[in-house]
């Protein structure tokens, strides 16, 4: 992979020139490489550095010699790397217990994420969304509806496609509509979005967070730097997210529940009966943005979602399959067997990120719930939490899931594979864990 490097302004919106700088990019991921090849581009001297070691990084490693990269180094974290640095960009899989970012704060040197560093280079007005769940779907659908009305948009950020490989180039008129997670705004000091949009407050990532207070306060980083002539949507329908509209210095815009927000964009009852939260999000920004309702209707009505996010991959013998890879918490469970009617048989578990199960007892225990199926490292909490009402059974492998699972159902049930945990024990990411739950599903179609 050989990067070509055209020629652009050194210079950020702060002043600050990045040409000749000495800068360390930790974490060779999709972040980690498009922050290089934009470090290159602004004329920096750049070092990377990951502790992991594969062929596939080893392949990247190359392109980035290739292309001016000064040292990439594989498999560990060398403290030397840091001599004469004048700047550190992280990666959102980097944690602030990594020893680069340690190293890094007693030398003193400016510490950014990967969506910081962008920033300072973009020009384009910017609608970003966070939130524990619905974050992928709504940047989706934000995108899509600004391109219904002739707007030109890019989606970018945690949905897979790096902001410093986007956000530099966009000129003044398009919008940039940005997913961007807790990770991600730990390392945003002066990120500004025109429009920032908090969907819900769950809790989630307690093996980076301290707890949930800290989960809170990155999400709420996202406003620090909001002026009174951006906007701020929130969800009314979240006590927590509420009672946090105070602390805030940018107009608030409400989404949830009936509001009194100015004309144009009070919600009535009948749209907050006929739409969930998120949905409602999507068209306080299109009003917001100035596209009228009835064109975001037709967007939001014609949306069948994404993938990996509740997404109907076959039906078998009478047994509807639904893949839904992309919970990764108690909450986005949760979301997934309120909106799948019927009898149900989950398939959860996966890597355990700290979360509170508690939640989860109740549902898992309706009549409705055929039975079980617990697969990951997770499967003793679980099973101790929903032992008792319906079969359970244990599986070592997603292929062993899927089996059992089809045996539980009934013509007329669904299967509901939602892990409500990480994909690390098994898998590179969701993604990975989708793609391969669909593949066995296709087998048992097959046969």
């Amino acid at each position: 992979m050989t990067l070509s490097i055209p020629q652009r302004s050194s210079i950020d919106r702060f002043g600050v020139d990045w040409r000749g700088r000495t800068v360390l990019v930790v974490g060779l991921g999709k972040s980690g490489l498009a922050a290089c090849r934009l470090l290159r581009e602004l004329g920096a001297h750049v070092r990377v550095t990951d502790s992991h070691d594969s062929e596939a990084l080893r392949a990247s490693a190359m392109g980035l010699r290739e292309a001016g990269v000064e040292r990439v180094e594989l498999g560990a974290h060398s403290p030397a790397l840091l001599d004469g640095c004048d700047a550190v960009i992280l990666s959102p899989g980097i944690p602030d217990a990594a020893p680069p970012v340690y190293w890094a704060r007693r030398a003193g040197l400016t510490i950014l994420g990967e969506v910081e560093l962008a920033f300072r280079f973009c020009a384009a007005p910017i609608v970003a969304v966070t939130g524990t769940n619905g974050k992928s779907s709504v940047v989706t659908l934000i995108q899509r509806l600004l391109e219904a009305a002739g707007r030109a948009s890019v989606a970018c950020g945690n949905l897979g496609i790096p902001c410093s490989g986007i956000l530099p180039s966009l000129p003044a008129q398009t919008i940039a509509v940005i997913e961007v997670s807790s990770f991600q705004l730990l390392w945003c000091d002066e990120f500004r979005p025109m429009i920032a949009v908090l969907l819900n407050l769950g809790v989630n990532h307690l093996d980076r967070h301290h707890d949930r207070a800290s989960y809170i306060a990155a999400k709420m980083r996202l406003f620090q730097r909001q002026t009174p002539q951006d906007y701020a949507l929130l969800n009314g329908q979240d006590p927590l997210v509420a009672g946090l509209s105070g602390q805030l210095r940018a107009q608030v815009v409400w989404f949830g529940r009936p509001t009194e927000d100015r004309p144009g964009l009070k919600l009535n009852p009948a749209t907050c009966r006929l739409l969930p939260a998120n949905l409602q999000a999507v068209l306080q920004v299109g009003r917001l943005l100035g596209v009228p309702d009835p064109l975001s209707a037709q967007v939001i009505r014609e949306f069948r979602g994404l993938e990996h996010r509740l997404e109907s991959v076959a039906t078998i013998r009478g047994v509807r399959v639904i893949n839904d890879s992309k919970s990764t918490t108690p909450e986005s469970l949760l979301y997934a067997l309120e909106r799948c009617a019927g009898r149900l048989v989950p398939i959860i578990g996966g890597r355990d990120k700290g979360c509170d199960f508690g939640a989860l007892a109740g549902p898992l225990m309706e009549e409705r719930i055929r039975g079980i199926v617990l697969t990951g490292e997770s499967r003793p909490r679980l099973r101790a939490l929903v032992n008792g009402h319906a079969p359970v059974r244990d599986c070592a492998t997603l292929e062993e899931a899927v089996d059992e699972a089809l045996r539980l159902a009934h013509p007329g049930d669904t299967v509901l594979f939602s892990p409500a945990c990480a994909s690390f024990d098994m898998f590179r990411n969701f993604e990975e864990r989708g793609r391969a739950f669909k593949q066995l599903v296709q087998r048992q179609v097959g046969r």
